[in-house]
């Protein structure tokens, strides 16, 4: 998913509470990083910071993250579908 999807400030930090964008950025950069965003004293501010912070290291918001075993389930599935799309002929 990080290969199609980019948290940015106007696509997700916007959109979510202050404590969550300083929980993402905890995760994305340690805790020093999620301190600068404490320390903005608007939300506006700590958006722009979480966005600066978090561009460029793949992290992406747990809703969107497929684990290994699951990528690996899903494409399993996709191909006995395919299979079953077109069985093969009877001898």
């Amino acid at each position: 998913m990080p290969d199609w999807f980019e948290t940015t400030g106007d696509g997700y930090f916007k959109h979510v509470n202050r404590t969550t964008i300083e929980l993402s950025v905890a995760e994305a950069r340690g805790s020093e990083a999620e301190l600068s965003v404490r320390a903005a004293a608007k939300k506006s501010e700590a958006v722009a910071i979480a966005d600066r912070l978090v561009a460029g290291t793949g992290w992406i918001p747990s809703p969107l993250r497929i684990s290994p075993a699951e990528a690996e389930q899903e494409l399993g599935a996709e191909r006995i579908a395919e299979d079953e799309q077109f069985p093969q002929a009877a001898e």
